[in-house]
């Protein structure tokens, strides 16, 4: 599929500018739609169906930033996930920390997507989806518990709502017993 490379490269953050952005090997442009090739003899599908040259390029940013950059896996977390006994997990928990939450492993990939969207979007586009990605993030809570600070480029606790399953609206938190270890 055909790259705007150049404008790609000068809109990602300078600590992935180098990465490689060679992510639609499976997708072919009919004029402003990108199609997917058709797997085992099935038809080809429609992925994305551009509005303009400009919309096409933006689509093509938006899913190499999924690609591209490092995680910050260095938040620390209150509570983390040690192991299970007869379907009940174990916790380690921590004195001193950033998050009061169980760890999400989806927060530091969803921090750094944003933060190389916010490189090569115009502002409203970038809102967009970090208030998608807020709402992402809130699912498994019963009342909004993050936020995103739009300066520091990072997800923020906003509340002491606990997740939740979606079966039993029962709260995934420690529950007494549970925590096996508790460190600094």
């Amino acid at each position: 599929m055909r790259l705007d490379e150049k404008w790609i490269r000068a809109h990602l953050p300078a600590d992935c500018a180098g990465d490689s952005i060679d992510v639609f090997s499976r997708y072919y442009l009919d004029g402003l739609t990108v199609m997917s090739e058709g797997e085992r003899g099935e038809a080809d599908s429609v992925v994305y169906q551009a509005k303009s040259e400009e919309d096409l390029r933006y689509w093509q940013f938006d899913i190499i930033c999924c690609f591209v950059g490092k995680a910050d896996h260095s938040k620390i977390w209150r509570y983390y996930r040690d192991h299970a006994e007869d379907g009940k997990w174990f916790y380690i928990e921590r004195r001193h920390y950033d998050y009061n939450a169980i760890e999400d492993p989806r927060l530091p990939g969803f921090e750094s997507y944003l933060r190389n969207l916010k490189c090569g979007f115009p502002p409203d586009r970038w809102e967009k989806k970090v208030q998608e990605h807020i709402r992402l993030m809130n699912f498994w809570y019963s009342k909004p518990h993050w936020d995103y600070d739009r300066e520091k480029l990072c997800f923020i606790e906003i509340s002491d709502s606990r997740e939740h399953d979606d079966r039993n609206d029962k709260t995934d938190e420690p529950r007494p017993g549970s925590i096996i270890k508790i460190i600094d």
